[in-house]
């Protein structure tokens, strides 16, 4: 059997803030809490390209998905 080997990084290192980030529960994409997040960070998306008048496409993946 031909071995392989898996090239990804890590394990690293991450700040205590991010652990207990991460500990949080999750939020479910269909809830009124999501959207509003969902909603400022589009804004913050359309305000970083730049676009007025014109949409963003976001679009949930892993790190190789886009």
């Amino acid at each position: 059997m031909k071995k392989t080997y898996l090239f990804t990084p890590g394990p690293t290192q991450v700040p205590p803030e991010v652990t207990l980030a991460e500990a949080k529960p999750l939020i479910h994409h269909r809830t009124s809490e999501f959207s509003n997040i969902f909603a400022k960070v589009t804004d913050g998306l359309k305000y970083i390209f730049q676009t007025k008048n014109g949409e963003v496409f976001t679009f949930a993946s892993s790190g190789t998905g886009g």
